[in-house]
């Protein structure tokens, strides 16, 4: 009788397993191009349900994207009020 355990067989990878969301947040460069492209500050509770870094990286991946959705925010209303100096003066008010 052959009788093998559990332990003779080989296992499949973990990843095989796991869903397709659950492969892309374990993945440290989707993560991170998904937090600093896409998402900004709205991808933080992805980052703390990734797998793919430790809780040093997490705090500090945090604080960083903190800093990038200020600087993009800001950005975009140094933009908003040189378009309306731009609009007002056109119009005459």
């Amino acid at each position: 009788m052959d009788q093998s355990s559990p332990s003779d067989q080989p296992s499949a990878p973990e990843s095989s397993d796991s869903p397709v969301w659950r492969r892309a947040l374990d993945n440290p460069w989707l993560m991170l191009a998904m937090l600093f492209f896409v998402t900004a500050a709205l991808g933080i509770p992805f980052l703390w349900m990734s797998r793919g870094f430790s809780t040093v990286a997490k705090v500090v991946l945090t604080v960083v994207v903190l800093l990038w959705t200020a600087l993009i925010l800001w950005l975009f209303w140094l933009v908003m009020v040189w378009s309306w100096t731009r609009v007002s003066d056109a119009l005459g008010w």
